[in-house]
């Protein structure tokens, strides 16, 4: 049966985003994220959004970006480029479709000077941080079959609060960090430059922006805690709801507990807030084995994939 593949049109919207619940349960959007998430986001150019269709109905979805401006610290990201969603109806797939809206999306990029492709590690507008190994296992096989190799590996991870405690033993190490002049507190106005340099310094890009966003929309945000070594800022922890980070410490302060101590207050803040659960939406390597030690357990894998065209 034949389809074709056109660009994106602002009528689209609502049958997109329909198709889009169907084929990726696992990671609804409304109406209102599609916009806020796509068509708002400053680097959406529609020429590179695609869609599938056959019998005047849309059967597929694919969305490639590049920056058009540059992100904070981390500037134009020159040469980089994502592909951070694409689907076919479930009816459709197996016909070729997903081959043709991917190299449309490809196409794009290599007109506008990207080399290396990535799906998905996009900020800030990103929907899945990389391929759902498990519910979507065959993109995948699909993306391999293309050229795409993975890049890293992603978590999704969580727990109950429900029975959260600090664990006993946590004592002497948050006094031994206190006596050695460090200290968590939630965040005050005072804190705002400080702040904003330590993150500026330690995490440029997506991290830096969180802060500025959460402290523009409520400069005395009480889900926001620092970690201070004196009068210094070491350390910055982030919750949203029941969604956990961004989170880090200064490099310099690794393996003495700092780390610990900041997530352990920051719970400790979530609850006391009333929340039920806390969920990480992803992290890798040395941060998984970090969260797995104080009590978070893998919900979700993912594989960033990666091609050089």
């Amino acid at each position: 049966m034949q389809f074709l593949i056109r660009q994106y049109q602002a009528e689209d919207e609502r049958e997109v985003v329909a198709l889009w619940n169907q084929c990726l349960p696992r990671d609804e959007i409304s109406l209102n994220t599609f916009r806020r998430k796509i068509i708002l986001d400053a680097n959406f150019d529609p020429c590179g959004c695609y869609v599938a269709t056959a019998k005047r109905h849309i059967i597929g979805f694919i969305l490639s970006i590049r920056r058009r401006y540059p992100y904070y610290d981390l500037g134009m990201e020159p040469g980089k480029g994502w592909i951070t969603a694409f689907f076919v109806h479930p009816e459709w797939q197996r016909k070729t479709i997903a081959t043709k809206l991917l190299e449309r999306a490809e196409e794009f990029l290599s007109r506008v000077s990207v080399k290396d492709i990535f799906v998905s590690d996009y900020t800030p507008n990103y929907f899945i941080p990389g391929v759902d190994m498990d519910s979507y296992a065959n993109a995948q096989h699909f993306l391999k079959k293309a050229g795409y190799k993975k890049v890293q590996n992603v978590y999704g991870m969580g727990r109950s609060l429900v029975d959260f405690r600090i664990p006993e033993e946590m004592g002497e190490v948050f006094q031994k960090l206190a006596d050695s002049g460090f200290s968590i507190s939630l965040f005050k106005p005072s804190h705002t430059l400080k702040v904003l340099e330590f993150l500026r310094k330690n995490y440029p890009g997506d991290l830096f922006r969180v802060a500025l966003e959460r402290l523009r929309e409520n400069p005395e945000c009480d889900e926001v805690l620092v970690a201070l070594k004196d009068d210094q800022v070491v350390g910055f922890s982030h919750f949203l709801d029941e969604r956990f980070g961004p989170f880090g410490i200064d490099e310099e302060y690794n393996g003495r507990g700092l780390g610990p101590m900041l997530y352990y207050h920051t719970v400790e803040q979530m609850r006391k807030k009333g929340k039920h659960n806390l969920w990480l939406a992803w992290t890798t390597g040395r941060a998984k084995d970090f969260y797995h030690k104080v009590g978070l357990k893998v919900l979700r894998r993912h594989v960033i994939m990666k091609k050089t065209v």
